[in-house]
């Protein structure tokens, strides 16, 4: 799955969409946030003698494959929290943990409105930006759902 978060990040970098290093999601707050919501990942992280300096090692134990910034129909910005997986199952358990008070809580601490967990298998997965483009903005117009958790299926 690593390889499906690397090249997902190339793309959103390409359209300028990747939010990660917005000025409210500095490391601190990450480290704050993991302290607080996953104190067992935390102890985890420090026993595995982690670099919990480096934002991307802070993303990837709060299980986060990017963070994008877009804008809807209406103009307004929207931030997205974007998992990827290319296994059904993993994919509707993330979404269900997510919808979860514990999911809910993270999605708060880190200001993301929304969190889409794309069901993607490698070879399907879209090459162009172009394609991108049009999966993400056609995401972002439609009508979010209770709780801003949603699997789509490419």
């Amino acid at each position: 799955m690593l390889g499906l978060s690397l090249r997902f990040r190339s793309i959103a970098s390409q359209l300028r969409v990747l939010n990660f290093h917005a000025k409210d999601l500095t490391e601190e707050h990450l480290l704050k946030v993991i302290k607080q919501l996953y104190p067992k990942k935390f102890d985890r992280a420090v026993k595995m003698r982690l670099d919990l300096t480096d934002s991307f090692t802070l993303w990837e134990i709060l299980g986060i494959d990017a963070v994008i910034l877009l804008e809807n129909n209406e103009g307004k910005s929207i931030r997205v929290g974007v998992s990827l997986s290319d296994k059904e199952k993993n994919a509707r358990n993330l979404v269900f943990s997510l919808k979860s008070q514990e999911g809910s809580l993270l999605r708060e601490a880190l200001n993301i409105q929304q969190y889409w967990v794309f069901l993607v298998k490698w070879k399907d997965f879209p090459q162009t930006p172009e394609e991108w483009i049009d999966i993400l903005y056609r995401e972002i117009d439609e009508l979010p759902s209770y709780s801003g958790c949603r699997l789509i299926i490419l």
